[in-house]
């Protein structure tokens, strides 16, 4: 049978499955804290604290130290902090909790009035100490949760890292046909188009996966992250969509203007005019012409609504037209 945990004691878990043991940093901020605990005088360290502290210092003997044994180290720690030093701890957990959470977040923890620590009036103490109690568990869940979130990112970036080498090889290919000679079959700037828009996706994504874990509910954010990485190559799809798309209205002269490139317009016939021969022709008119393509094509697959909007005002600016020439 068991023996019940007594009142007052945090308990102190073994490692679950998938919790590590504390990085380097971890262990050296571990020992910080148990300086602490050493200065304390042992007359004001009760049974239940003293039962916790030995768990923890077995736990770190063996290697299988984890953030959640910290967490409770540090608890018990400003549970015994004396009513003189709970206004310095609570200055200090503000600046931490600052730095390591969204700046919206920590505005909304402002404007639920937390207790002042300028204020020495009857009641504080117990509302610090809750306050103290509030933001160690909001740190320290960035702090365990934070490198799975980094793992999760850097998992994604080493597959947009491959892929984005692989398009280069594909255009560098094309360079080196064009090069022998193969000319008229491959300079089309269509794969130029596709491959600009499909990074610009890709590099898009990878900025907003970047900041996605340290926005907003840090459970919920790493959830998105790990359910929602297999689409990572989404925005590479349609960004290249969107980039054949925007070369097509540039083609067609429907955006026109010094900011847009130039084309090669292709050769009239009485038959018309075959696909081929199209992508073959459509080329830019000149090496500045060529470099205006490229952006363009890029920012079409970065900013995922500056083709979906163009086309919105044009259909607008179609309608209005009808409107004016058809009045009745």
């Amino acid at each position: 049978m068991s023996t019940p945990t007594p009142v007052g004691v945090l308990p102190v878990r073994s490692n679950p499955n998938g919790n590590q043991p504390l990085p380097d940093y971890g262990l050296l901020y571990f020992h910080h804290l148990n300086a602490e605990l050493r200065g304390i005088p042992a007359a004001t360290v009760d049974a239940d604290s003293k039962m916790i502290a030995d768990e923890i210092l077995r736990k770190k003997e063996e290697g299988s130290l984890c953030w959640d044994d910290l967490y409770a180290f540090d608890l018990m720690l400003s549970r015994l902090l004396p009513p003189e030093r709970l206004a310095r701890k609570v200055w200090s957990l503000r600046l931490r909790y600052r730095d390591i959470a969204d700046l919206q977040e920590y505005e909304a923890y402002l404007a639920s009035k937390p207790p002042s620590i300028a204020e020495n009036s009857k009641g504080i103490e117990r509302e610090l100490r809750a306050d103290i109690e509030f933001l160690l568990g909001q740190i320290y869940l960035r702090y365990s949760i934070g490198p799975f979130g980094e793992r999760i990112r850097d998992r994604i970036s080493k597959r947009v890292a491959i892929v984005t080498l692989i398009g280069i090889a594909a255009m560098g290919v094309l360079f080196v046909l064009n090069v022998v000679g193969v000319r008229e079959t491959y300079s089309a700037a269509l794969p130029v188009a596709l491959f600009a828009g499909g990074m610009g996706g890709l590099l898009s994504l990878q900025k907003r996966y970047q900041g996605a874990a340290r926005r907003g509910d840090p459970v919920d954010s790493v959830s998105q992250l790990v359910h929602n990485w297999p689409q990572v190559f989404l925005p590479a799809i349609n960004g290249a969509v969107f980039a054949v798309i925007l070369y097509m209205l540039m083609l067609g002269g429907l955006l026109t203007g010094d900011i847009f490139p130039r084309f090669m317009r292709p050769d009239e016939n009485l038959n018309g005019l075959v696909l081929l021969d199209f992508l073959k022709q459509g080329k830019p008119a000149a090496a500045g012409d060529y470099a205006k393509l490229v952006v363009w094509c890029f920012i079409a697959g970065f900013a995922e609504r500056l083709v979906p909007d163009t086309l919105s005002r044009l259909v607008s600016r179609n309608q209005t037209e009808k409107k004016t020439e058809d009045p009745g």
